[in-house]
């Protein structure tokens, strides 16, 4: 790496964690978990495209591209476009709901429809599979760190957990907004107009692609037929259960606006889903024996970008990477803020402990996730598996929101009997695990809400506010 590179990326780094910090310093405990609920149309755009697109996008997509082709980027990309369009759809209501609960997390969703026992169990549920996608993200960054540096892999996750983790704790949500837009445009501009067209020209492009098998261009190469249907329709059902659209949504300044920019977004995020497929093809089409598969996209910039573009495509990546990882952990910060600290040690707490004690929180929100990024250093492993235990919480979330029949009681247990039957699963069959999670859960939740009563506390309309335990 030359002096120009190594340059580009100290320069865009300090600029960033300055701009951030600034940002953040200067932000209440409502800006830094919901940006006071103000934020315009193209910001919550950029934002959901930034934090959308990291390491599970990019580096993983690649990884399976290289792996066995454009399956698992197609089936992606199109459960990710569907799903927000239909996070589009439903937005404004939920921009309702947050307002008029002062909600935050999806932990509050769960309390205020349910109980403080769904609150405390979803909010556990959060917490390990927002562990998990931060771990991913730190394997990520650290490998890029590993790759340009030659520091050794160990010290370059301790360097990408220790930065990442003090830069959020001074950024909160209201940072994450306002340079996610400068990671936006980082990288459209340097992934699509400087690293694509030097690695088509470099390799051949699409006519080099002709070298690979005919099953990487099966679009059940993955995981077969099962993988690629329930892809596209859990991925719907993904977004009623991935916290950081809930707080984009929350965040935004209005219902229409959070509708518009989810359903915007969809459009640019499939074509990275795309990217990543095609240049880790391209990968193995260059470098047919590669070891560590999580580095195809990282190798083959190595070996084509020349000085300043390479130094722009590290800092594009590294780009992408500290927004994801940013608006992961502060998933997990807001949980351990408002659904343990102010749902159960202080409920009275002011704005300034809020904010105090969600900075602290911060920082031990990614504790957990170095050790394990450590332990499992496998970008397609941690992602796939957070994804499995999102999906546990679909059927309460989707019915809470639209049958009025939902218990308390079903949603408890349809969460905790989805758990095991996910963990359970893995052993047989790691790449379809979903499947028995989610049956459990939604039988589970239909069957005992069906024979339950309403709990005492129960909000039966979350659309608006209505007498506890009784239909409208």
């Amino acid at each position: 790496m030359t002096v120009l590179d190594i340059s580009i990326i100290c320069v865009y780094l300090a600029g960033l964690f300055a701009f951030a910090i600034y940002v953040g310093l200067r932000e209440t405990a409502e800006d830094f978990l919901v940006l006071s609920r103000k934020a315009p149309l193209m910001l919550v755009l950029f934002s959901v495209v930034s934090s959308w697109v990291g390491v599970g996008t990019t580096v993983a997509t690649a990884a399976s591209g290289y792996d066995t082709g454009i399956s698992l980027g197609i089936t992606a990309g199109a459960g990710g476009l569907i799903g927000v369009i239909v996070a589009g759809l439903i937005a404004p209501r939920l921009k309702s709901f947050g307002d008029r609960f002062g909600a935050h997390t999806i932990g509050d969703f769960f309390a205020i429809r349910y109980s403080e026992r769904n609150r405390l169990v979803v909010g556990g549920l959060i917490l390990m599979t927002y562990s998990l996608l931060t771990a991913a993200q730190f394997v990520g960054l650290a490998m890029l760190t590993a790759i340009w540096s030659g520091v050794a892999f160990k010290g370059a996750v301790l360097f990408a957990a220790i930065s990442t983790i003090i830069y959020t704790a001074f950024a909160g949500i209201k940072s994450d907004f306002y340079t996610d837009v400068i990671h936006f445009w980082i990288m459209v501009i340097v992934l699509f107009g400087v690293l694509l067209p030097i690695i088509v020209r470099s390799t051949g492009g699409v006519e080099a692609l002709g070298a690979l098998p005919k099953s990487y261009f099966d679009p059940f190469a993955y995981g077969g037929v099962p993988f690629f249907a329930a892809g596209i329709i859990f991925g719907v059902g993904a977004v009623f259960v991935t916290m950081e659209l809930w707080q984009r949504i929350y965040a935004s300044a209005t219902g229409s606006g959070a509708r518009w920019a989810l359903m915007l977004s969809g459009g640019i995020i499939i074509c990275f889903y795309l990217l990543s497929a095609f240049l880790g093809m391209l990968t193995k089409v260059v470098v047919p024996n590669l070891t560590v598969r999580d580095q195809a996209l990282f190798i083959l910039m190595k070996r084509y970008l020349p000085p300043g573009a390479l130094g722009l495509g590290i800092a594009a990546f590294m780009a992408a990477f500290i927004s994801a990882v940013n608006t992961m952990i502060m998933v997990t910060s807001a949980t351990l803020t408002k659904d343990f600290y102010k749902g159960y040690i202080n409920r009275s707490a002011t704005d300034g402990q809020l904010l105090k004690v969600g900075r602290w929180c911060t920082l031990l929100a990614g504790v957990v996730p170095f050790g394990l990024a450590v332990a499992v250093p496998d970008i397609v492993a941690l992602s796939v598996n957070a994804l499995f235990m999102l999906l546990i919480m679909v059927p309460a979330v989707i019915g809470g929101f639209f049958w009025k029949r939902a218990t308390a009681l079903g949603s408890l247990l349809s969460i905790i009997s989805g758990f095991v039957a996910m963990v359970g699963g893995m052993w047989a069959a790691p790449k379809t695990a979903f499947v028995p999670g989610f049956l459990a859960s939604f039988l589970v939740f239909v069957g005992v809400s069906l024979l339950s009563p309403h709990g005492p506390s129960e909000v039966i309309d979350v659309w608006r506010r209505t007498p506890s335990g009784s239909e409208p």
